[in-house]
């Protein structure tokens, strides 16, 4: 797998647990719930895909984070776009800020207060060490206070101001705050940065909603108008005090988001709506940039944008999901028994020092092919390489430019012509390696369903405690392993009615090559390859998704393949960490952004070695590997006999822009 810079685990979260396995809430009421809110049990937090085309806002598909019993609400991003604050009471009668880390998908309370409950948290401008948070205090009075992230004991900001139902600050002294009162009124009050406040505050605004943000790059505020019909949205200059109407709701709407300092997001059900400013200020104003329905939820409401407007979290009521892809063909139900005996020899061969840890165009990469070529044909795969081979050549010729540890570095090369052009000493060379089991069915036989997983890995590097081949035994060894093991498994059992075409693949680490030139130069053809499942990294349990023999889905929610899978008892989660990008890390990347839905499965825990000599044979969890080999096997049994896997809206990622 690629690394990014979001690979990097953040610290600090000792005391995290998983969302998912929060205990069901009691049964009796909840305590400490303000006044300006209603809770819904079937509440969650989703996180979605954002990004910007000129003036208009594109979204991917919705991703839920909190997956539990209990109230999740909410939502605001960090300053740094990498965690999400949100409220949730897990059935305890106690409400608290939780942070989630989108990047190790762990989650914990920002810290335990009790009797007090917190509500609303955003970051405060000006005071990096701290949120700002509705606080339900003991006797039940509702105020605005400060909520260190670290140590220190909270304080409140605004003592003589309750009850306070929500807030914003257009800049670091003052806050724009909704009263609850009958009406509610909007209140603008001043604070010293020694504390205190500046003077009385003053009302603005009555019969407002909650709906209150800064607007970005700028001190002006957004709210919502209430009253007669329709509701507006409004901007207030906190510097002179005046209010402008800036565009009137759609129905059935109450709540906002910014974007950018021009553009509005609001959710109507199962919509989400886009407004631009400049455009007309009437309801018609509004158009749709994404209806989330297929995703199974209603009801959209709490809205926000992370700074680095890349993603946006709204909450959704779920709504109830009935199997509907689940399969009585024996071909599916058929239980395959790996080997965990030659599971271990695998592993402990193609991650031995002798492969030197399989850099592409390296000595060690061609003993690791040879050693492939003889297990696909030993596995009883037919050749599906050139020329009647498993192997299907690619040229490289060495990178150019600095090289810190001594060893040669591939580049591309765009043809053999262009390789024959090359001097001597600048051609490198380098292959996938490729087998095939022939579908069974006259109509499904020439669909293919596509198995992959890239046998390259990094090669020699600098010692770590005396050891300098990174092996690879997880990355991903492991996965070249499973492509052997379910193509043994398909062997026996019922024959499979697509074809199946298994490609161990090279280049993956150095920027996928070997992908590139398969993209290029396809050993079967593109437009009937119905599916790409791409395994990656399996060696180790992931305790996020279940832990022993559980593995994940990279992308699972962008197409029908997750839910496929899920209704015939794979067992597959969505991938727990979206902030590392996992889905477009791997060689399932390039084989999506042409069209044909892809998925890397893996069950990688960010917690054992990952691009370092310690990713060994040695310390691989064999058991669960094997484990994880036979749901696989009957996912490839399913996809070759049964539905074929479609995108769903805003799933297929964009496909690059040649440079």
């Amino acid at each position: 797998m690629r690394h990014t810079p979001t690979a990097a685990l953040v610290a600090g979260l000792a005391t995290a647990t998983l969302a998912s396995t929060f205990l069901a809430p009691a049964s009796h009421a909840q305590r400490g719930v303000p006044r300006t809110s209603t809770p819904s049990p079937d509440a969650e937090v989703y996180l979605v895909p954002l990004t910007m085309r000129g003036d208009t806002v594109r979204v991917g598909v919705p991703a839920n984070l909190t997956r539990r019993a209990g109230y999740d609400n909410q939502p605001m991003f960090a300053p740094d776009s990498r965690a999400l604050f949100y409220t949730a009471n897990l059935g305890d009668g106690h409400t608290d800020i939780w942070r989630l880390d989108l990047s190790t998908g762990l989650t914990a309370p920002v810290r335990r207060t009790v009797p007090e409950s917190e509500y609303s948290a955003a970051p405060m401008l000006g005071d990096t060490a701290a949120l700002a948070v509705i606080r339900v205090e003991a006797d039940s009075t509702q105020r605005l206070w400060r909520l260190p992230l670290g140590s220190g004991a909270p304080s409140v900001i605004l003592p003589d101001l309750k009850p306070v139902g929500y807030f914003a600050q257009p800049d670091d002294s003052t806050w724009v705050t909704f009263v609850l009162g009958s009406p509610a009124t909007l209140q603008v009050t001043h604070t010293r940065r020694t504390g205190g406040t500046t003077g009385p505050s003053r009302t603005l605004a009555r019969d407002i909603g909650r709906s209150l943000h800064r607007i970005p790059g700028t001190r002006f505020v957004s709210f919502v108008q209430k009253g007669a019909q329709p509701w507006h949205v409004m901007r207030l200059d906190v510097s002179s005090d005046r209010i402008d109407t800036l565009v009137a709701l759609p129905e059935g709407t109450e709540d906002v988001t910014w974007v950018d300092s021009t553009t509005l997001l609001a959710g109507q059900d199962t919509k989400l709506l886009q407004w631009t400013r400049g455009s007309d200020t009437g309801r018609n104003a509004w158009r749709t940039v994404g209806d989330f329905g297929f995703a199974h939820l209603a009801r959209i409401s709490r809205l926000a944008v992370s700074p680095n407007r890349q993603w946006l979290a709204m909450v959704a009521e779920a709504q109830p999901r009935v199997a509907t892809a689940a399969s009585t063909s024996a071909a599916a139900k058929w239980v395959d028994r790996i080997d965990t005996a030659r599971v271990r020899r695998a592993i402990g061969i193609l991650a031995a020092d002798s492969m030197e840890g399989r850099l592409t165009g390296s000595p060690g990469m061609e003993r690791a092919a040879r050693w492939l070529e003889r297990e696909y044909k030993a596995a009883g795969l037919a050749p599906a390489g050139d020329s009647g081979t498993y192997r299907q050549h690619i040229p490289l010729r060495t990178a150019q430019g600095p090289n810190t540890t001594g060893r040669v570095r591939p580049a591309p090369v765009e043809s053999w012509a262009a390789w024959n052009a090359l001097p001597a000493d600048q051609r490198l060379r380098t292959q996938n390696i490729a087998g095939v089991i022939r579908g069974s069915d006259p109509v499904l036989r020439d669909e293919v369903v596509l198995v992959t997983a890239h046998y390259d890995h990094i090669g020699i590097g600098r010692p770590v405690d005396g050891d300098s081949i990174n092996n690879g035994a997880d990355d991903d060894a492991s996965g070249n392993v499973a492509l052997l093991e379910i193509a043994r498994a398909l062997q026996n059992g019922p024959r499979p009615k697509r074809t199946i075409l298994f490609v161990s693949i090279t280049g993956e680490e150095v920027g996928g090559l070997g992908t590139r030139w398969y993209l290029q130069h396809p050993l079967l053809p593109l437009e009937k390859t119905v599916v790409d499942l791409n395994i990656e990294m399996i060696a180790h349990p992931d305790s996020l998704t279940g832990g022993f023999g559980r593995a994940w889905l990279t992308g699972y929610e962008r197409s029908t393949l997750g839910d496929l899978l899920a209704d015939n008892g794979i067992p597959l989660m969505p991938d727990p960490r979206p902030g590392q990008s996992f889905f477009t890390r791997s060689d399932n990347a390039a084989f999506a952004r042409i069209g044909i839905p892809a998925h890397s499965l893996s069950s990688f825990n960010l917690a054992t070695p990952y691009h370092h000599p310690k990713d060994e044979a040695g310390i691989v969890n064999v058991a669960h590997m094997a484990r994880v080999i036979g749901a696989t096997a009957r996912a490839v049994r399913l996809l070759a006999d049964g539905d074929k896997p479609t995108w769903h809206p805003g799933g297929q990622p964009e496909a690059r822009v040649a440079r």
